[in-house]
C-alpha cells in the first residue's frame, strides 16, 4: 500500500478561536514540506466538557515518486 495517512488533532482552550490558530499553520506547514498528492480529507469535531473544542483532520496522501496514481474522492 503506498497511501499514507497524516492525523493532526487539537483541543482549544475556553474563548480561544479554532480559526487562525498555531493548529493551522502547523497543518500548512506539513502540506509545504511534503510532495505527493493528496487523496482524501476528513475532520471531525466535538465539545470536550470542562476543556473545549476538540478538532481531528486526518489527511491520507501519496507521497510523490510512489508509482501509484490515485484520483481524488469528494
Amino acid at each position: 500500500m503506498r497511501e499514507r495517512v497524516k492525523v493532526f488533532t487539537f483541543v482549544s482552550g475556553h474563548g480561544e478561536t479554532v480559526l487562525g490558530s498555531t493548529q493551522e499553520d502547523h497543518i500548512n506547514q506539513w502540506l509545504e514540506s511534503v510532495e505527493g498528492k493528496l487523496v482524501q480529507m476528513t475532520q471531525s469535531e466535538s465539545e470536550r466538557s470542562g476543556v473545549g473544542h476538540h478538532v481531528t483532520i486526518c489527511l491520507w496522501y501519496v507521497p510523490e515518486g510512489s508509482g501509484t496514481e490515485r484520483v481524488s474522492t469528494k
